[in-house]
C-alpha cells in the first residue's frame, strides 16, 4: 500500500513539475531564439527604383507575348502596352528617388523600338523590333540596382 501511495504522489505531484520543465522551457528558448532571429533580419535596402523596374518587367513581358505572337493583328495591342509599360518605367526612372539616367535611356529606347514594331507590316519585322524592345527592358533591370 505505502508503495502505491507513494507512486500516486510522485504521479500526481512530481511528475507534472518535471513534464513542465523539460517541455516549456525548452520550448520557451526555441521560441526566444526564433523570434530574436526573426527581427535580426536584414531588410532590403531599397534605391528608389522599384516602380522603374517592375513597369520595366511589365513591359519586357508584353513585348516577350508580342514577339510569340503567330500574326500582326494578334501582336499590335500587346505592342501598344508594351510601349505603354516601358514609357511609365522611364517617368519613374526620372523621379527624384531613383534618378537613373541609364534606367531612363533603355526604357525610351524600348519605346523607340516598340514603336519602330508598330509600323512593320510583315511578322519578321515586327518580331525583329520587339526583341530589341524586349532587350532594351531588360537593361532597365540591370540598370535600377546600380542607381543612387
Amino acid at each position: 500500500m505505502k508503495i502505491i501511495c507513494s507512486f500516486l504522489y510522485i504521479y500526481n505531484n512530481i511528475l507534472p513539475e518535471l513534464i513542465m520543465k523539460r517541455i516549456l522551457i525548452p520550448l520557451t528558448l526555441i521560441s526566444a531564439l526564433f523570434f530574436t532571429s526573426a527581427s535580426a533580419v536584414k531588410k532590403p535596402e531599397f534605391t528608389g527604383c522599384e516602380m522603374a523596374s517592375t513597369y520595366a518587367e511589365l513591359a519586357f513581358m508584353t513585348f516577350k507575348k508580342a514577339y510569340q505572337s503567330t500574326s500582326i493583328e494578334n501582336a499590335k495591342p500587346l505592342l501598344k502596352d508594351g510601349v505603354a509599360k516601358a514609357t511609365e518605367a522611364s517617368a519613374y526612372a526620372l523621379i527624384p528617388s531613383c534618378n537613373c539616367a541609364n534606367a531612363k535611356n533603355y526604357a525610351l529606347n524600348a519605346v523607340t523600338f516598340g514603336n519602330k514594331a508598330l509600323k512593320e507590316s510583315d511578322l519578321q519585322g515586327m518580331k525583329k523590333w520587339a526583341k530589341k524592345a524586349m532587350d532594351m527592358s531588360l537593361d532597365v533591370l540591370t540598370a535600377t540596382p546600380n542607381c543612387k
